[in-house]
């Protein structure tokens, strides 16, 4: 049995111009999963552009009461560029986290747009590059992720996300958060 905690972000105002940072929020969406069984739904909010990701988490990770196996975040950035600290959040609880992003980081464009909007952007970059380089891997039938590791050696994650992995290239437990996450979104 693996017991998972699978963190997603529910939509916002995507339009910079537009949205008022510090004032729009986006649910922080916690699914924990037992073997492909969704025992409990965390929800929280989270300030679009903020920096409170990491607390927001932190503090649905103090409210479960059950030994978890790993925490699977679909990113370090949540609505928009409120960082998750996956190194904070495995040193403080002992989790194991895996981020699994479906998609290669250019951190090039991703520092020009840190620059040019937050005027904190320096912090928020250092945030990002202690998380290091991801691994790609390859899961499902042609689908490659990016995955970055902290606290489970990489034959072990592998082995892990491959298991979770049953449809199409995305852990089962990320993907359930995903569908909780996005018909929120259309509720509010």
């Amino acid at each position: 049995m693996v017991k998972v905690l699978a963190v997603e972000d529910g939509s916002f105002k995507a339009d910079f111009p537009l949205r008022r940072r510090g004032k729009n929020k986006a649910f922080l969406v916690c699914v924990l999963v037992e073997d492909f069984r969704v025992e409990e739904v965390f929800l929280s909010y989270v300030t679009v552009d903020g920096l409170d990701a990491t607390k927001r988490l932190a503090e649905i990770l103090k409210r479960i009461k059950k030994k978890l196996d790993v925490v699977l975040l679909a990113s370090v950035a949540y609505a928009g560029f409120n960082l998750i600290d996956p190194i904070k959040i495995h040193e403080e609880f002992g989790f194991p986290v895996l981020v699994v992003n479906p998609k290669k980081p250019n951190e090039e464009a991703v520092k020009l747009a840190l620059k040019k909007h937050f005027n904190d952007w320096e912090k928020r970059l250092k945030i990002i590059q202690k998380v290091g380089k991801s691994s790609p891997l390859k899961i499902g039938e042609d689908k490659t992720v990016y995955v970055y590791s902290f606290g489970l050696p990489p034959e072990e994650a592998e082995k892990l996300l491959r298991r979770l992995t049953v449809f199409g290239g995305r852990p089962e437990p990320l993907r359930v958060a995903d569908l909780i996450a996005r018909g929120l979104g259309f509720a509010c």
